[in-house]
């Protein structure tokens, strides 16, 4: 019989400058996959702030005009208007044409 050939067994042997080449690497590729993840979460951020912002000043504007809207409703703004305009004092108060004025009758 005869005998197969044996196969060598390699080994591979770990050096050190190897290990040190793997941690380098592994540093660039995080360096490279983090650094840029890292700056876009930062704009969205940014940006995301800026949004809370506008809705924020939105709200105060839309309920400073919402509290003008009730204040407009009231007999108190009416009759503030009136006295500006046409001399009224209370809310009874109607316009009285002027006689130099002509009347729908005429």
């Amino acid at each position: 019989m005869e005998e197969s050939p044996k196969r060598r067994i390699r080994t591979i042997h770990f050096r050190l400058i190897h290990f040190v080449l793997v941690l380098v690497a592994c540093v660039v590729i995080l360096l490279v996959v983090l650094i840029p993840q890292r700056l876009r979460i930062q704009s969205a951020r940014e940006e995301y702030n800026s949004r809370v912002d506008l809705l924020n000043q939105t709200k105060r504007i839309y309920s400073q005009e919402r509290t003008n809207l009730e204040y407009m409703r009231t007999d108190e703004y009416k009759i503030q208007q009136g006295m500006t305009k046409y001399g009224w004092h209370y809310p009874e108060d109607s316009m009285i044409a002027d006689e130099g004025a002509p009347s729908v009758a005429e």
